[in-house]
């Protein structure tokens, strides 16, 4: 029987549950040699996708990439955090911010599986196919 890239997440996250750090290295030893009797070590990466938005969804943490023309200050940060927190009910966010110069002006901020662009460009192209039809 092949087994899922979510089932070996799911049953990763259940076996770690509550486990010393100890315990979880002896885990995660015999977790990686069950992917390789199986060979199945090419599903490693997906399996650690879905096991993180499980631990995630389990911990209220909600990580998400802000990308913007430049560094947005303690206020900006702030209040996208904010945002997230309220929209996603997560009780602490994780934001990994980026700098993208090929933004003219404002940002893109991803989450789960959302992208909300805010980006002058975005805002530009927006007004371009209003005027336009």
């Amino acid at each position: 029987m092949k087994i899922s890239v979510s089932q070996y997440a799911k049953s990763l996250f259940e076996s770690l549950s509550g486990k010393t750090e100890k315990e979880v290295k002896v885990v995660l030893k015999k977790f990686v040699a069950i992917l390789g009797r199986n060979r199945d070590l090419n599903k490693a990466e997906g399996t650690m996708e879905i096991f993180s938005a499980l631990w995630n969804a389990e911990h209220g943490e909600l990580p998400a990439e802000l990308l913007s023309a430049r560094e947005l200050g303690p206020t900006a940060r702030e209040t996208v955090i904010n945002y997230l927190k309220e929209k996603t009910g997560a009780k602490k966010i994780m934001i990994k911010e980026e700098i993208d110069r090929k933004l003219l002006g404002g940002f893109v901020l991803k989450y789960e599986s959302k992208v909300l662009d805010g980006s002058l460009k975005a805002s530009l192209e927006e007004l371009k196919k209003e005027l336009i039809g």
